[in-house]
């Protein structure tokens, strides 16, 4: 079985140069290229950067770039490291590869648990098998995935959101799980191999919130899985958006004021700084697992999502229309959720680790997940997840989000949606869906009633 590892492969070429250069520019004479050829001169470029970083001014280390590799980890850790917005990722994606034989991670267990967690996770996967041989689509089958399935990604980000990561795993919210402190150790160790001391320093002064994030000695009793449907709760937005949109668009003319800026211009425009003057809060409810990734990745927001522990002890679950249509596939589903929580019951009742609940959530197993956005965002995430190409759980969020937000300024956000609906093109090329007639009509008809 393959070891989870997390992996530097590629760095800055001349990051400590670049970053001592970053340290020494605000307050030394000359250009930047001399202060650069004068930097290669030095001999104290590392203890420049640990004593700038040190009194505060982190920024010049986000001159230094780094990909991670996270190689045969869990599920867990992806969840864990996608939170981190300052950051690029490219993940194996579950919705077009088959996950049969991917394997999962086995945390840290008493003996005599090992086997029988390794024995309930090969049926889980399993059924996951059975489920494509009833000619499931595999991003439907994947929602009975345990949480401790191999996940395989790239993660690209500067030298200080790397440090938040590693120092999050090594003495904040994630230290509490083993897989975890596993992980930062290494890439702590990789990391002094480029900057000796910066996480010598972050130790010192980070002050994890040890008990907002502390594991309990004990979970309360795990309710029977239970299906449910997702919906979205729009919370509040901008009052009179479109007069806010307007006004900063007077304001931000170019060059010659324009009193009276079409709204449309504004909203379709190359650059729509003015849509950041507004936003909206909103839950998107019983949203999967599986789906929180197709959220989170949406970096411009705010978004809190609960630990996946959370998920196990709500054990409500997803049913996809592909599964609810088809008898066989049902019940086998329906078995799945009930298997799994009478094998956690069993194994929590012999002394399963709390840190170790988080790997028997299922990926169709639910949270509730808050978000905030500004309206260029949300244009953004509408042009891409009402789109029919999106995965078919997220879309259907987006789009109800879209409805009530019509309903409440439709002069805003009747101009958003996806794509072609927008621009009047299709970006996705020979994977377009072909439709984009009737998405447009979809669209441009008044559904305020919905």
């Amino acid at each position: 079985m393959n070891k989870a590892q997390a992996k530097i492969i590629a760095s800055s070429t001349a990051g400590e140069l670049v970053c001592a250069s970053a340290g020494r520019i605000s307050t030394t004479q000359g250009t930047s290229l001399e202060i650069l050829e004068r930097s290669k001169q030095k001999e104290n470029n590392g203890t420049l950067i640990e004593k700038v970083v040190a009194s505060g001014h982190q920024s010049l280390i986000e001159h230094a770039m780094f990909t991670v590799a996270f190689d045969s980890v869990s599920v867990c850790v992806e969840e864990f490291v996608i939170e981190y917005r300052l950051a690029s990722f490219t993940v194996q994606s579950r919705r077009y590869v088959d996950f049969t034989n991917i394997g999962c991670y086995v945390p840290e267990l008493p003996e005599a648990l090992s086997a029988r967690f390794t024995a309930h996770m090969e049926h889980m996967f399993g059924v996951y098998a059975k489920l494509l041989e009833l000619e499931i689509p595999k991003e439907d089958a994947r929602f009975v995935l345990p949480y401790c399935f191999r996940s395989n990604f790239y993660c690209t980000l500067n030298a200080r959101e790397l440090m938040h990561m590693i120092s999050a795993m090594l003495w904040g919210r994630g230290a509490q799980f083993p897989e975890l402190r596993m992980l930062g150790a290494s890439l702590k160790k990789q990391f002094e191999a480029f900057f000796p001391h910066l996480l010598d320093a972050a130790e010192k002064k980070y002050h994890a919130d040890t008990a907002r994030y502390a594991l309990p000695d004990a979970l309360p009793a795990i309710p029977d899985p239970k299906p449910m449907q997702a919906g979205i709760k729009l919370h509040d937005t901008t009052a009179s958006p479109e007069t806010v949109i307007t006004q900063a668009a007077a304001a931000n003319w170019m060059i010659l004021p324009d009193e009276n800026p079409e709204l449309r211009a504004v909203v379709c425009g190359e650059r729509p700084r003015e849509l950041e003057m507004v936003q909206a809060r909103f839950t998107v409810q019983n949203l999967s697992l599986a789906a929180v990734t197709h959220l989170v990745r949406h970096r411009m927001q705010s978004v809190l999502v609960p630990q996946v522990t959370a998920a196990v002890l709500r054990n409500t679950y997803l049913i996809p229309q592909s599964i609810a249509e088809n008898a066989d596939a049902l019940a086998l589903y329906k078995q799945a959720f009930t298997d799994n929580t009478a094998a956690l019951r069993s194994m929590l009742a012999d002394g399963l680790p709390v840190s170790a609940v988080q790997y028997f959530a299922l990926a169709g197993n639910q949270l509730d997940v808050l978000c905030m956005m500004n309206g260029r965002e949300l244009r953004h995430f509408f042009a891409l997840r009402t789109c029919n190409r999106a995965q078919w759980e997220i879309r259907a969020a987006a789009v109800a989000l879209l409805m009530q937000l019509r309903k409440q300024s439709p002069a805003l956000w009747s101009l958003m949606g996806p794509s072609c609906y927008v621009t009047g093109v299709c970006p996705e090329g020979r994977l377009s869906c072909g439709k984009i007639r009737e998405v447009q009509a979809y669209f441009a008809e008044d559904r305020s009633d919905e």
